[in-house]
């Protein structure tokens, strides 16, 4: 207990805002050894279109959520022999009163019971009505994640009534929507021609009620870097945006990605509930790796005089679904000013002897290695021994942790001096702009102290824990890591 409040280190419950638990590892979320459906299984009801042959829609987003500890009901929107690439579209389209129909039949077997909505392309807006009354009869504590398929590339694939029944009907109902560039600009009225424009369409999505924007492609020289990258961006309200920009892999256009990332938006969003910025790395490294298994394994071919691009390889992919590894960083819109140049974790699981070498703190290898690079790039890294006026500031230096020393002309030692608070003990022995110090602490008086000294605070949440601690420190605090190596979102390139 610190200050009258439980630390994080000790109260992490290892359990999901819905009180599921699951382990702290993060490769597959639940793995069973039995063949009965466990209780504690976090559910999806995910309303899409089903193809006979490729991986678009559900096929492209149940499997991926099923290796990851889902359990998905599945209602096909439209069941097309293929998709809409290939030369010959022939199938069937469900419309409002065949919903019904299928929700009733849930409802009438007491199995409309799920955590989750997920849909994406719907065909009729009489289906697209039936979803929202759909949204009445889930449990309230059911969050909407809605790929809000209309189009792409300036053409619309649907019928523009469904707009408007999207913009009045279904945004205020949306937990996490993931259009792409054509349907947010669709949604807002808006062009978007830059990142600023970009961020300000999300503000606009914000404004018609949706709680959290992944914008899942933007096309915008200042966002790909000339067509070296793809971007996406997050957007919260009230919160720092992000942009996540990968590197562009040939061989596309490619069907079924949009699907492909809403699905992993979802069960990445639920294993990291208070750090965004994670659940889109750990989605885009999905949707990265399996396109380069695609383009590795499968070229387009012509058909009947008509370019089919590759089917995604999901199935070849499943490491790289269950095991994402994250190259590239999720980076502010709008960078910090000035630029950090300090960095203070102020962790009790993270506490160190002086003296003692980096390597024996709890740490792990990667994140190490992480701030060994920073201290050596010139940032100067430091851990807090003990709480409040009792903490001694231990810098890293040459690999071990000593106290830091001031950066007065003496070079005597300035860890620990009558100043008001840990943050400007620790900016007087630096020589820094309490602005410059990044503070990364795992209590909220900590958080709360560093924001009143002016520096940033950001909480510590280790993979797989949340709490009622955890909540209120991601909301007191400006940002969230998981890790030390996520600190990189922070920094310049």
């Amino acid at each position: 207990v610190r200050n009258g409040t439980a630390r994080l280190a000790q109260v992490c419950s290892l359990r999901t805002p819905q009180g599921r638990r699951f382990p702290a590892t993060m490769g597959p979320m639940l793995r069973q050894t039995s063949g009965a459906v466990p209780d504690d299984c976090p559910r999806v009801l995910s309303v899409q279109s089903h193809v006979v042959h490729g991986y678009v829609g559900n096929r492209a987003a149940v499997f991926p959520l099923q290796l990851l500890g889902f359990e998905v009901d599945v209602v096909n929107s439209v069941q097309f022999s293929c998709h809409t690439g290939y030369p010959a579209i022939c199938g069937q389209k469900l419309d409002g009163q065949d919903l019904q129909v299928l929700v009733e039949g849930l409802a009438t077997n007491e199995v409309l019971d799920h955590d989750y909505l997920l849909t994406g392309y719907i065909g009729t807006a009489s289906f697209l009505r039936e979803v929202v009354r759909l949204l009445d009869r889930l449990p309230k504590s059911c969050r909407y994640i809605c790929d809000p398929v209309l189009g792409d590339n300036g053409k619309l694939y649907t019928s523009a009534e469904l707009v408007d029944v999207y913009r009045a009907e279904v945004l205020p109902r949306v937990s996490i929507l993931t259009p792409n560039q054509f349907e947010a600009e669709l949604l807002t009225k808006a062009s978007i021609t830059s990142v600023a424009e970009a961020a300000a369409a999300c503000d606009a999505l914000h404004s018609l009620g949706v709680a959290t924007v992944f914008l899942t492609t933007l096309d915008v020289p200042d966002a790909t870097k000339g067509g070296e990258c793809v971007a996406m961006m997050l957007s919260e309200p009230g919160r720092d945006k992000w942009l996540l920009q990968l590197p562009h892999i040939g061989g596309g256009p490619f069907t079924g990605t949009g699907d492909l990332t809403t699905a992993m938006l979802l069960a990445w969003t639920y294993m990291h509930p208070h750090e965004a910025p994670a659940a889109l790395e750990k989605a885009g490294a999905v949707l990265q790796a399996t396109i380069e298994e695609t383009v590795r394994s499968h070229k387009g071919r012509t058909i009947g005089g008509k370019l089919v691009p590759p089917e995604l390889r999901i199935i070849s992919s499943k490491r790289a679904i269950e095991e994402p590894v994250v190259f590239t960083r999720c980076r502010l819109v709008v960078p910090l000013s000035p630029t950090p140049t300090g960095i203070l974790f102020d962790v009790v699981s993270l506490r160190v002897d002086a003296g003692k070498p980096l390597a024996e703190s709890a740490l792990g290898p990667s994140d190490r290695e992480f701030l060994l690079q920073l201290a050596a790039r010139g940032v100067r890294v430091g851990f807090a021994t003990a709480d409040g006026d009792d903490a001694v500031v231990l810098e890293l230096l040459d690999g071990r942790l000593a106290p830091a020393r001031s950066a007065d002309a003496s070079g005597a030692p300035a860890a620990k001096r009558p100043r008001s608070s840990l943050e400007a003990r620790c900016c007087a022995a630096w020589g820094l702009e309490l602005a410059a110090l990044v503070v990364v602490a795992d209590g909220v008086p900590s958080i709360e102290r560093s924001r009143t000294a002016g520096a940033v605070p950001v909480a510590w949440l280790p993979e797989g824990c949340a709490s009622t601690v955890m909540r209120e420190l991601a909301k007191d605090a400006r940002f969230t890591v998981s890790s030390a190596e996520a600190l990189s979102r922070l920094l310049p390139e």
